[in-house]
């Protein structure tokens, strides 16, 4: 008997798309399925929709609640679901036939935590034949972490995001995604991979993420309070690292803390929005009384010095990039 997979779809303001997302889902090759669609408030027809599909499918769950966002409507999911693994699918993408059991067989093949897919960005539904090998990779979690944090990376944003991923269940024991925030994955992905002693990787494009133009990830130009959640969720990132012993892993993330704080203390300047630099100044304090406590003298005189001399060293930059 296959062992049972929670498939949990947060919906909001998706009728155009929620067909074709839980339609891929009913129509996986993997069967034993635990499908939870979480309607968040949603103010179109989609919660009617949810309810549709229950009546045609037992295997279907629907979850009514008042809007509190994707984290809580995924940290709803998490609390009935019954699955020994879970994944998580937006209602607005949709995966092939074989997604569940391709991510299900790598796992038990390799022993391994947490399994997970390449994703393919589109906006048509006429996908291009996947050219690419297949390139499976087992990684133990220092291994994992060491190239999770590397923004360089070129699998970086799929390692970052929640979707496209098959994970044990018991990972969620006592992790849950942070309410009322942007960039959701970056508070919670990397506490997964610290507590997975192992994860399987393939750059198979498995995963079809729709590309709306009124998505978060879709948005383009500045958004203040974007880049004040991702610093957030970098300063708990260090903390969490230094917590568990990872100083390297911890240091790396001031690193890049520091990086993000001087991108957009520069663009803040750029738009004289002077208020807004107050906040990010603190998280910058912050960060580096932090360093402080914990010894970092290094690091915490590169936060000291930027917060002590912030326009010459801002005047510095600027004149640095127009020579490149």
């Amino acid at each position: 008997m296959s062992e049972l997979i929670s498939i949990i779809v947060p919906v909001y303001k998706v009728e155009a798309y929620l067909p074709r997302c839980v339609d891929s889902i009913l129509a996986q090759t993997y069967k034993n399925l635990d499908i939870i669609l979480v309607d968040d408030g949603s103010p179109d027809n989609s919660g009617k929709i949810c309810d549709a599909y229950a009546e045609k499918d037992s295997r279907i769950t629907v979850i009514h609640q008042a809007n509190g966002g994707l984290s809580d409507a995924r940290n709803a999911g998490i609390a009935v679901a019954k699955g020994a693994y879970l994944t998580f699918l937006d209602s607005d993408d949709w995966v092939p036939t074989e997604y569940i059991a391709y991510l299900y067989d790598l796992l038990k093949e390799t022993g391994s935590a947490i399994s997970l897919c390449n994703f393919l960005k589109t906006t048509t539904e006429a996908l291009p034949t996947a050219t690419e090998p297949e390139m499976v990779t087992v990684m133990k979690n220092d291994a994992i972490l060491a190239k999770y944090i590397n923004l360089g990376d070129d699998f970086h944003p799929q390692l970052v995001m929640a979707c496209g991923k098959l994970f044990e269940a018991s990972l969620f024991k006592t992790i849950r995604f942070p309410v009322g925030r942007l960039h959701e994955d970056e508070f919670t992905t990397y506490k997964l991979f610290h507590f997975a002693p192992q994860t399987v990787i393939s750059k198979k494009p498995l995963y079809y993420y729709w590309q709306r133009e009124d998505s978060i990830m879709g948005e383009t130009g500045f958004r203040l309070q974007n880049k004040l959640d991702y610093m957030d969720a970098l300063v708990e990132r260090a903390a969490f690292f230094h917590e568990v012993g990872r100083p390297e892993l911890s240091d790396h993330t001031y690193k890049s803390l520091f990086s993000e704080a001087l991108s957009v203390n520069l663009q803040l300047d750029a738009r004289k929005e002077t208020e807004a630099k107050k906040t990010v100044r603190g998280i910058l304090k912050q960060a580096r009384n932090a360093l402080k406590r914990t010894g970092r003298s290094k690091l915490a005189f590169l936060y000291n010095t930027y917060l002590s001399y912030e326009r010459p060293i801002a005047w510095a930059y600027r004149t640095y990039k127009k020579m490149k």
